[in-house]
């Protein structure tokens, strides 16, 4: 049986602090979603192409290397149609074209992909929620390219074009660490040897809260040394005293050295991989070195890798930073974000937290969340990444005209504390106009939410326990 209900429009005043405790006992979150806060200004808006080239040393013959093109394209770039073949009910399509040109503007190397991609529905889905992934590969002379990579919808004939990146192959004759190349992976599921290596495919940053590795490879030199040393460290771009202790700290470690293996590509269209075939003739030395990149807050870096194998030397420098390609929207501007905390703070601790320039105000959101469910080994915080779903979606769907800010209203600010209810009922009174009686089963509560004007605008009448 219910209890009596309280009437107004007062009924509920859940306390910040017993408002977050139930937020923490009954986050659920979205898998994928990793992040910590706001992308630099220029990548406000979603990026819908990541790329990378990979030389892969000794992977072509006497005369031209091999580059394996990495990428990463949002199927929310491309439109979707009905399929006229029937196989699905809908289908996105596009093109993507990649192209190495040298010194003098020459085109060395040209590969062109055709992309097709079923779908159920015709409904948007969240940007960077969902990628089609790949691997382009090239052969060209030793030197120096410019990467051209094009991506256009076949239904709206929009394109991406990006040449901002180089890469260089080194001749067969320059054997030993100084031809490395890098690239990040996902962290190999087994604890010894090298078989199904998965890529990280962000081009040459990260993503935001999750584990990742170093893959090395190399054109072997002489010697039979079994272990890779190496000693990294990171900064920031520029270096913050105050982001310094959520960097990686400077290690040296030792990695076992695989020697004469063969990277094969392999993709399924959301996965990009190489697979790792050991003794090979003519294979190259590999190495995966772990770094705990998760710790890395939504910043550029610049991270250096000393490697030594016997006596051989070598270092390598990386730039990049950690993204959150389907970060949700009220995280993207700090007075937003900050705004959003009215129903878990209190008004004095909301105006502290909303004190001081931008940076000091980011600074404060940051360690609001660090400060509640925040773990030492990730930056990711499952608590705050749930918290700004709900916000996002109490947005969408409960704003009207007089109050678009949806999470404002009433109906937002139980959505956002309490997440979806169990069910949901509407029904009409020809009196007190549309009501909706919103019940949590876990909770042991129904919140019951009247629109009088029939305007779309509800207020929280009252509340019961089950």
């Amino acid at each position: 049986m219910s209890n009596p209900t309280t009437k107004g429009a007062d009924a509920v005043r859940t306390t910040p602090t017993i408002g977050l405790i139930i937020l923490l006992a009954l986050v659920t979150v979205t898998p994928g979603a990793r992040g910590q806060f706001r992308p630099p200004r220029s990548e406000q808006g979603p990026r819908v192409l990541f790329y990378e080239a990979f030389p892969v040393p000794g992977g072509g013959d006497s005369l031209e290397e091999r580059v394996d093109v990495h990428y990463r394209i949002d199927r929310e770039f491309f439109v979707p149609v009905r399929d006229p073949d029937g196989r699905s009910p809908f289908h996105r399509s596009g093109e993507l074209v990649v192209e190495l040109a040298d010194s003098t503007g020459g085109i060395a190397a040209r590969a062109m992909q055709t992309l097709e991609i079923p779908e159920e529905d015709a409904d948007r889905k969240q940007a960077g929620s969902r990628w089609e992934q790949g691997i382009f590969q090239l052969m060209v002379p030793p030197g120096r390219y410019r990467i051209l990579m094009t991506v256009e919808d076949e239904e709206s004939r929009r394109s991406v074009m990006d040449s901002s990146r180089f890469v260089r192959t080194s001749p067969r004759d320059v054997p030993g660490l100084a031809t490395a190349s890098v690239v990040l992976i996902a962290p190999p599921p087994g604890a010894h040897g090298l078989s199904d290596l998965s890529l990280m495919n962000y081009g040459e940053d990260i993503l935001f809260g999750r584990p990742a590795a170093l893959l090395v490879v190399w054109t072997p030199a002489g010697g039979r040394d079994s272990l890779l040393s190496v000693k990294y460290s990171f900064v920031g771009e520029p270096a913050s005293p105050e982001d310094r202790p959520f960097l990686p700290p400077d290690r040296e470690l030792t990695v076992p050295l695989y020697r004469g293996v063969r990277l094969d590509p392999w993709t399924d269209s959301s996965r990009a991989a190489y697979r790792v075939f050991p003794d090979a003739p003519g294979g190259t030395c590999a190495a995966v070195v772990p770094v705990p990149f998760a710790r890395l807050l939504l910043r550029p870096f610049r991270m250096t890798f000393a490697l030594s194998s016997g006596s051989d030397r070598f270092e390598v420098v990386r730039k990049g930073r950690a993204v959150w390609p389907d970060m949700p929207f009220s995280l993207k501007e700090i007075d937003n974000a900050l705004d959003a905390l009215r129903y878990v703070t209190t008004e004095v601790e909301l105006d502290s937290l909303r004190r001081g320039n931008i940076e000091t105000r980011r600074a404060n959101l940051e360690g609001y969340w660090r400060s509640r469910g925040g773990k030492q080994e990730t930056a990711f915080n499952e608590v705050m990444t749930e918290y700004y779903r709900r916000v996002d979606l109490a947005t969408r769907n409960f704003g009207t005209l007089r109050q678009p800010d949806g999470f404002r209203s009433d109906r937002g600010r139980i959505y956002v504390l309490y997440g979806p209810p169990t069910t949901t009922d509407r029904t009409l009174n020809p009196v007190s106009g549309f009501q909706e009686v919103w019940t949590y089963m876990r909770l042991k509560k129904k919140f019951i939410f009247v629109d009088q004007n029939k305007s779309g605008t509800y207020v929280l009448v009252s509340t019961a326990a089950l």
